[in-house]
């Protein structure tokens, strides 16, 4: 969506529309994103989420680059593992290939999202956090009609969408799997966005609904305690750098892994003398892909490792994302 203050990228047109909003509203970059993350949550429900989380790369003009942390957490403080429930398998089927998804109460991590929204509104936005929230809670209160791409990521996930009632209630209402031109409403998420706006991330981290979650999980053999969340907050870290055809790409730092395999694959493709083609970029990122291994992973913790792993190699999963470009040069 381009607008001629800046333009927004996102994984649904509503989103998009979204973030473009906030632009025109006087918004900045981190404006817009926020924007279009909060309508996410009711346009792309099974990829976003106040229960998930997520980093956000925080560029504005004259300061240091930030990536914002508020990736979900390995839970566990205090907890009794014993009491811990089995993983439950739930073979999920994306045309020509399967992959086994391991879901259940026992499965949930500390969430980051009510505190990441908070932190990057608070401290990077302009427009209070409530007016951004407004058109969001009311989309979700409203409903949003599926589109094609997200009633196929519903239908494929429907041993997931079905195996609690409280999810079943939200995308299979009558028995059957919702689909293309059904709508889909989420009040609650209403009110937990509109308390987010009046409250804080507090009643999520150390209130009621932290509270309820955790016995929730904790009557079910979940291991999220509320030191768990009590303990939670966004961390700053510092982002890596790659060049690219003369140009300085940041991206995201370890514990993840994403950025130093996208690092990983700018640096295959500059290698090369000519703009790659389409091919040959779906190439490049199955290489990379295929790095993803149990012992690339292990390597995170080590301080020196993207150094290593970067300069060995040069020049030789699914979720979705928001770019904006502000014309203020903020992104």
């Amino acid at each position: 969506m381009s607008t001629p203050l800046g333009v927004v990228a996102a994984g649904h047109p509503r989103s998009a529309q979204a973030g473009a909003d906030a632009l025109r509203l006087g918004g900045n970059a981190v404006d817009a994103a926020v924007a279009a993350m909060l309508t996410a949550f009711s346009c792309e429900p099974l990829l976003t989420g106040l229960g998930a989380g997520g980093y956000m790369l925080v560029v504005e003009p004259g300061r240091a680059a930030v990536l914002l942390d508020f990736f979900i957490e390995a839970p566990g403080r205090g907890a009794d593992v014993g009491a811990r429930a089995e993983l439950l398998p739930v073979s999920v089927s994306f045309g020509d290939a399967i992959q086994v998804f391991n879901i259940g109460p026992a499965s949930v991590g500390s969430y980051g999202m009510p505190a990441g929204v908070w932190e990057a509104s608070s401290r990077f936005g302009r427009i209070p956090l409530a007016e951004l929230v407004a058109p969001a809670a009311r989309l979700a209160r409203d409903g949003v009609e599926l589109n094609v791409p997200q009633a196929y990521v519903i239908e494929i996930l429907a041993g997931i969408v079905t195996s609690t009632p409280e999810c079943a209630a939200l995308f299979a209402p009558d028995g059957r799997v919702a689909g293309a031109g059904d709508v889909v409403r989420q009040p609650e998420l209403a009110d937990a966005l509109e308390r987010l706006a009046a409250e804080g991330p507090t009643p999520f981290y150390t209130g009621d609904i932290a509270a309820a979650i955790v016995d929730w999980l904790a009557a079910r053999g979940g291991v999220v305690t509320a030191e768990d969340l009590a303990g939670y907050a966004a961390v700053d870290r510092e982002p890596i750098r790659a060049a690219y055809r003369r140009r300085e790409v940041l991206t995201n730092p370890p514990p993840s892994a994403g950025g130093i395999l996208i690092a990983h694959a700018l640096a295959l493709l500059d290698a090369q003398a000519s703009p790659p083609s389409v091919e040959e970029i779906v190439a490049v990122m199955e290489q990379t892909q295929a790095l993803r291994t149990p012992e690339f992973l292990e390597g995170l913790a080590d301080p020196d490792f993207v150094r290593r792993f970067l300069t060995r190699r040069a020049p030789l999963g699914s979720t979705t994302h928001v770019a904006v470009r502000a014309g203020s040069g903020t992104a």
